[in-house]
Parts: C-alpha cells; sequence; structure tokens
C-alpha cells in the first residue's frame, strides 16, 4: 500500500473515532465517517470491505491507547524515578481525565455487555488482561492484601472508573464532579486508591 493509501486509510480510521467519539456507536454511519474523513462512501468499502470491519479496527486502536499505552507509561514512569504509587496516580489521573472525555468511546468499548450480557469481546478480554498484569506490578507496595484482595481492589477501582467514564454525570445531582479540574482528579483518585494502599 502506498503512502497516499495508507494516510487515506488513516484519516477514515481516524474519522472514525471521532464519529464514535462524539456521536456514539450506533449514530456512526458510513456518511458520518466518509464526511468526517473527507472521502466518498466508496473508499470506506475500498479500504475496510464493511462497516464492521472498520469499527473494529477503530475501536481494536482504541483499546490499544486504553490499555497498551498505559502500561508502557507506568513503566516509563517508574523508570524515571517515581514510586509505584506515585506512577499508578499519576496514570489513574490521566485514565480519568481521558475516559471520561469520551465517554462514548467507553460505552462503545462495552456496548456488546452493556446491551446484550455478552462478556467474550475484545475489550473484555483486554480489560481483563491489563488488572491482571496492574497486580503484578502494584503487588510490591500493596502487601497487607492477599492476591485476591488486590484484584478486588483493583476490581472496585476500575468499576467506579468504568461507571463514571460512560456516565460521567450521573452523580451531578448528588456531587458535582468536574474532571476537566486536575485539582477534582487528584482528590478522586487519592480517594479511590487509598483502597488498595492503605493497611
Amino acid at each position: 500500500m502506498g503512502s497516499k493509501e495508507q494516510e487515506t486509510r488513516e484519516r477514515i480510521l481516524a474519522a472514525t473515532i471521532t464519529c464514535i467519539g462524539r456521536d456514539g456507536l450506533d449514530a456512526t454511519g458510513i456518511r458520518e465517517i466518509a464526511r468526517e474523513a473527507q472521502v466518498n462512501s466508496a473508499a470506506i468499502s475500498y479500504y475496510f470491505r464493511s462497516k464492521e470491519k472498520l469499527l473494529a479496527q477503530a475501536l481494536e486502536r482504541t483499546l490499544e491507547e486504553a490499555f497498551g499505552n498505559v502500561l508502557a507509561d507506568f513503566d516509563r514512569l517508574r523508570a524515571e524515578g517515581l514510586g509505584i504509587r506515585e506512577a499508578f496516580e499519576t496514570l489513574l489521573e490521566d485514565i480519568v481525565s481521558n475516559t471520561t472525555r469520551y465517554p462514548r468511546i467507553a460505552h462503545a468499548h462495552f456496548h456488546e455487555a452493556l446491551v446484550h450480557q455478552r462478556y467474550d469481546g475484545a475489550a473484555i478480554q483486554r480489560l481483563n488482561t491489563f488488572l491482571g498484569e496492574l497486580a503484578s506490578r502494584l503487588a510490591p507496595v500493596t502487601p497487607h492484601l492477599s492476591e485476591s484482595g488486590l484484584r478486588l481492589a483493583l476490581t472496585q477501582l476500575w468499576s467506579s472508573l468504568s461507571l463514571l467514564s460512560m456516565m460521567p454525570r450521573l452523580f451531578d445531582p448528588f456531587i458535582r464532579l468536574d474532571f476537566g479540574s486536575l485539582e477534582t482528579r487528584r482528590a478522586w483518585v487519592k480517594q479511590s486508591s487509598r483502597f488498595l494502599f492503605t493497611p
């Protein structure tokens, strides 16, 4: 594939992610993607064969950004001298910021589980693998927790994060959580991570 073709393909993928983030998975169609990518609908069929294959590749890319890059960033922060807890909390602040900024992407990842109660999709597998790898990195600073206790604490933390990432305004009548504010993100992270790090 030539560089111009690769550029067009990348533009279509980026446009698809933009449309999912803006409009949601169900409202993202070929016409909307083509308009966003500034191509005709035939180009989408040419490069991706079908809307389903295009959506699957777009969601795979956002999964890599959501999970793969996080562990690499964690390891980088550790190599730069941050402690395990500090590296974890720094990354969690970024994750909270990103997921609450793009709630429709998070919803798209868990669409099959939310709508059809299917738990065998790529996002579910990736999340559980990610949490397992994260647990092994946190184990040295959580000796007060058994392996199952650490997994339970991470599950509790990620459950609340998942809920907020898909519905960031859910608790507005009860408490205003402006995750655009670093101060709010930091307070949420400190409160949430205490279950992991406080004996």
